[in-house]
C-alpha cells in the first residue's frame, strides 16, 4: 500500500503529485469559485481518467490559507484494494501532536492495525481538537468496504466550522452522497466542470509546445470538448504533423486516443461489460432499452448507469438517467475497434437499432440507423409516408444529409429516394436539378407493379405537376390521379390538393382552385411550405376578385405562419411575402408593403431556377407592388420575367390575363410619367416596348397586326417625343427613365 501523508502545513510540501506536463495551466475560473466560499462542507471531483482532478486540488490547497493534510490514496498489488485502516493511520500520523493529544489517544492513533470504534473516537477527537483545515482524500474511490464508509463518514461529519473534506476519484467515493446533497453539504465537480474553456485549453497546447492559430485552439478544445488529456493527446498529434491543420481534425480513431481509451478507461472493465461498450458503438446516443433489444441481453441500463458514475465519459441526457451521450472521442475510439475486431456486426447493429426505433414510432431515427446500414430500401419504406414533410419543411437538411450518405448512384436507382431528393431540391429552388431526379425516379421505377408501386408512381406525378412543365390542366389531372391512387397519408394529400388548386387557378377555374386550396391548408399541418403556399394562392384569388381586405388578412396569415416555423427563408416562401407586398399595396399601406418586399427580394435571391408557373405569380406580384410604390423600371423588369416564364405554362390563361393587364397598368403608368406637350400613346409605347428586340420595323409591324408603315411614324414619332435621332438612342433613353427595361419579352 502507497499511501503519502503530509504534515497539516501550507502550501503542500513535495509529496504533493505534480501536474503532468501540458496540465501545469492555472484553472483561475475553478480555483475563484473554490475560493468564493461557494464550498460545502465536502467538495467532491468525480470524473473519467485525465481531466485533471489531482491537478484542481493541488492548485486549491496551494492557495487556500488553511492548513492542508493530502492523503495519497493509490491502489498497491494485484488485489485492487484499500485498506481503509492505513488511510486512518496515515491521517493519526498527520494529526499527531504529542503535546496537546493525551498519551492514551496517541497510543491508539499511532498503534491501529483496523477501522475499529477506538480509532474512529480517537480520530475524532484528534479532528475536533485540531484547527480548521482542507483534508483532501485523492483517489478517495478506492475506498471501499464497511470500513471505508465509517471512515469517510467520520471525516464527513468533521468537516465544516472552517474544514472542508476535499474527495477526488474516478468513480463516486463510499459516502451516503444522497444525504450530503439534501443537507446541502456537497458540491460536486464534474467532467462539465473540470473541462478546460477555451482560454485554458488554448494555454494548454502553448504549454505542450504547440504551435497552433488561436482558432485551430478553439477548434481543439471543440472537438476534445476540453477533456485534458485528449488536448495534450492532441498537442502531440500537432508535433507529429509538418502542418498544424490535420491535427484539428484529431478523432477517435488516432492511435493515441484508442491507446488511451484501452489503457484508462477499457482496461479495468469485464469482459461483459467492455463488449457492451464496443457493440453498442455504432449506436450514438445509448440506453438501457436499446442495447438490450440491440446486444440480445438484459440489464444494459443499470450498466450504464454504473458505468456513467464510474470511470467512463457517459453524460445523461435526462434527470433519470436513462439514456447517455458517449464523449464523442471515445465514441469513435470504441467505433474503431469494433471495426477492427468484429466489423461486420456494425451493419447489424444499425438494421436491428432501425427495427427498435420503427416499433416505437421514431421514423426519423429508424431512418437515420437503415441509412447508416446501407440500406437504402428500408430507408425508402420508411421515408415515403412523411417525405413530404423532411422535403419541403423547415428543415430539410437531416433529409439530404440521409441522402448524401446513401450517394448519388444508390439515390438514383432507388425511386422513392429519387423522388425525395427531386422534392428537395424543388423546395431549395433547383428546379432543373429536381427535373433530372424525376426522370431519374422514372427510370429506376420502370414496369414495377403492386401497391408500393402505384403509390411511388403517383408521388413521381405530383413531382413532376409541381415542376409544371406540361401545363396547368396536367397539374389538375396528375393531383387528382394521385389522390385517386393510393396518396393518402396528409402530407401528401396536402401537396395534391396545392397542385390542384394552383392548375385550376391558371386555367381561370378560381370557384374549383378555392376549394382544392382550403383542402390543403387543411392537410397541410405537418408541411409548413405546403400550408403558406396554399393561403398565398388563396390570397392571390382574394386579390384577383378586389376583395383586397380578404387578402391582407390572408397574406397576414401566411407570412406570420412561415416565419414562426422558420421557413421564411426558402425560395419557395418568396411568393408568400410577394402576394403579402401585393396585398398591403392595394388597400395603400405602402410601408408594409416595402417592409414585405425585402423578405420576397430575399428568398427569390437564393433560388436558382423556380418552376416557371410559381415564377410567373411571383413575378406578377411583384410587378404590381412595385408599380404601385411607382418602381416603374422594377414593375417591367418583372413583367419582362413573368412573360418568359409564363411562355413555359402553355394552358394558363389566367396567367396570360394578368400578363396584359400589369403591361397594361405599366403603359399607363409611363404614359403619365411623360410630361408635358411631347406624351407617347398607348400605341407608341407598344413599339417602345419592342424596339429592345432583335426585330426589324416590318417584323414589328406583323406582331402588333398592324401595317409596316404605321409603325414606322410611330416609331419616329417615339424619337422625337424622346428627342434622339436613332433606335439604340430611344431605348436607351426609355430605360433611362423607366420606360423599358431592355429586356424583349
Amino acid at each position: 500500500m502507497a499511501i503519502d501523508a503530509t504534515l497539516p502545513l501550507s502550501p503542500p510540501p513535495d509529496p504533493r503529485p505534480e501536474p503532468a506536463r501540458g496540465q501545469e495551466v492555472l484553472r483561475v475560473p475553478l480555483l475563484r469559485r473554490l475560493a468564493s466560499g461557494e464550498p460545502a462542507d465536502v467538495v467532491l471531483l468525480r470524473a473519467p481518467a485525465g481531466y485533471g482532478k489531482t491537478t484542481v486540488l493541488a492548485q486549491w490547497a496551494a492557495t487556500d490559507p488553511r492548513p492542508c493534510v493530502w492523503i495519497a490514496v493509490r491502489e498497491h498489488g494485484s488485489c485492487g484494494e484499500v485498506e481503509a485502516a492505513d488511510v486512518a493511520a496515515a491521517l493519526a500520523r498527520a494529526l499527531e501532536d504529542r503535546q496537546a493529544l493525551p498519551r492514551e489517544l496517541h497510543d491508539v492513533l499511532t498503534r491501529a492495525t483496523a477501522v475499529d470504534r477506538r480509532l474512529l473516537r480517537a480520530l475524532d477527537a484528534a479532528l475536533a481538537r485540531h484547527r480548521p483545515l482542507l483534508l483532501v482524500l485523492d483517489d478517495a474511490d478506492l475506498l471501499r468496504g464497511s470500513q471505508a464508509i465509517a471512515l469517510l463518514e467520520l471525516l464527513a461529519a468533521r468537516s465544516g466550522h472552517g474544514s472542508t473534506l476535499a474527495l477526488a476519484g474516478r468513480c463516486e467515493p463510499a459516502l451516503p452522497l444522497a444525504r450530503l446533497r439534501a443537507e446541502d453539504r456537497l458540491l460536486e465537480l464534474g467532467a462539465a466542470q473540470l473541462a478546460f474553456d477555451a482560454r485554458e485549453g488554448a494555454r494548454l497546447l502553448a504549454h505542450a509546445g504547440a504551435g497552433v492559430a488561436a482558432a485551430e485552439a478553439a477548434a481543439l478544445v471543440a472537438r476534445t470538448e476540453g477533456w485534458p488529456a485528449m488536448l495534450a493527446l492532441a498537442a502531440q498529434a500537432v508535433g507529429e504533423h509538418e502542418s498544424p491543420v490535420g491535427a484539428v481534425e484529431l478523432d477517435g480513431a488516432d492511435r493515441l486516443v484508442v491507446a488511451y481509451v484501452r489503457e484508462q478507461l477499457l482496461a479495468g472493465l469485464d469482459g461483459a461489460t467492455r463488449e457492451l461498450l464496443l457493440r453498442s458503438a455504432p449506436l450514438g446516443t445509448l440506453s438501457g432499452e436499446l442495447c438490450d433489444a440491440v446486444l440480445g441481453r438484459a440489464g444494459c441500463g443499470l450498466v450504464l448507469r454504473e458505468l456513467a458514475h464510474g470511470n467512463m465519459p457517459l453524460t445523461p441526457l435526462d434527470r433519470a438517467e436513462r439514456r447517455f451521450r458517449p464523449h464523442p472521442l471515445l465514441a469513435e475510439a470504441l467505433l474503431a475497434e469494433l471495426r477492427r475486431t468484429g466489423a461486420a456486426w456494425e451493419p447489424e447493429v444499425h438494421r436491428r437499432a432501425s427495427a427498435w426505433h420503427e416499433r416505437r414510432g421514431d421514423t426519423a431515427r429508424a431512418i437515420d440507423h437503415a441509412v447508416a446500414a446501407a440500406d437504402a430500401a428500408h430507408a425508402s419504406a420508411l421515408l415515403w409516408s412523411a417525405l413530404p414533410a423532411h422535403a419541403l419543411g423547415s428543415a430539410p437538411e437531416r433529409l439530404n444529409g440521409w441522402l448524401a450518405r446513401l450517394g448519388e448512384e444508390r439515390v438514383a436507382e432507388t425511386p422513392a429516394l429519387a423522388i425525395a431528393a427531386a422534392l428537395s431540391r424543388l423546395a431549395a429552388g433547383r428546379a432543373g436539378e429536381a427535373e433530372r431526379l424525376a426522370s431519374d425516379a422514372g427510370v429506376a421505377l420502370g414496369e414495377e407493379c403492386g401497391p408500393a408501386a402505384a403509390r411511388t408512381r403517383a408521388g413521381l406525378a405530383l413531382v413532376r405537376a409541381a415542376l409544371g412543365r406540361h401545363g396547368a390542366g396536367r397539374m389538375v389531372a396528375a393531383a387528382d390521379a394521385a389522390l385517386e391512387r393510393g396518396v393518402d397519408q396528409p402530407a401528401w394529400r396536402a401537396l395534391a390538393h396545392l397542385l390542384a388548386g394552383v392548375g385550376a387557378q391558371l386555367r381561370g377555374d378560381d370557384a374549383l382552385a378555392r376549394e382544392r386550396l382550403e383542402d390543403g391548408t387543411w392537410h397541410a399541418c405537418s408541411v409548413p411550405l405546403v400550408e403558406v403556399l396554399c393561403v398565398a394562392q388563396l390570397t392571390l384569388l382574394a386579390l384577383d376578385g378586389d376583395q383586397p381586405e380578404q387578402a391582407v388578412a390572408l397574406a397576414r396569415r401566411a407570412t406570420e405562419r412561415a416565419e414562426r416555423t422558420g421557413i421564411a427563408q426558402m425560395p419557395l416562401c418568396a411568393l408568400v411575402f410577394a402576394t403579402a407586398a401585393f396585398a398591403h399595396a392595394q388597400i395603400g399601406a405602402l410601408d408594409e408593403a416595402r417592409g414585405h418586399l425585402g423578405p420576397a427580394q430575399r428568398a427569390l435571391a437564393t433560388a436558382v431556377e423556380l418552376p416557371p408557373w410559381h415564377e410567373a405569380e411571383l413575378r406578377f406580384a411583384l410587378a404590381r407592388t412595385q408599380l404601385r410604390l411607382s418602381d416603374a423600371a422594377g414593375a417591367r423588369a418583372q413583367l419582362a420575367h413573368m412573360s418568359r416564364a409564363a411562355r413555359r405554362v402553355p394552358d394558363a390563361t389566367a396567367l396570360r390575363a394578368w400578363i396584359e393587364d400589369a403591361w397594361a397598368r405599366a403603359d399607363a403608368f409611363a404614359v403619365s410619367a411623360v410630361r408635358g406637350p411631347a406624351r407617347l400613346t398607348l400605341a407608341e409605347l407598344r413599339v417602345l416596348r419592342l424596339l429592345p428586340s432583335h426585330f426589324s420595323l416590318r417584323e414589328i409591324a406583323a406582331r402588333l397586326h398592324v401595317s409596316a408603315n404605321t409603325v414606322k411614324t410611330q416609331a419616329h414619332a417615339v424619337y422625337r417625343k424622346l428627342d434622339v435621332s436613332s433606335r439604340s438612342e430611344a431605348v436607351a433613353r426609355a430605360r433611362e427613365i423607366g420606360l423599358v427595361d431592355g429586356t424583349f419579352r
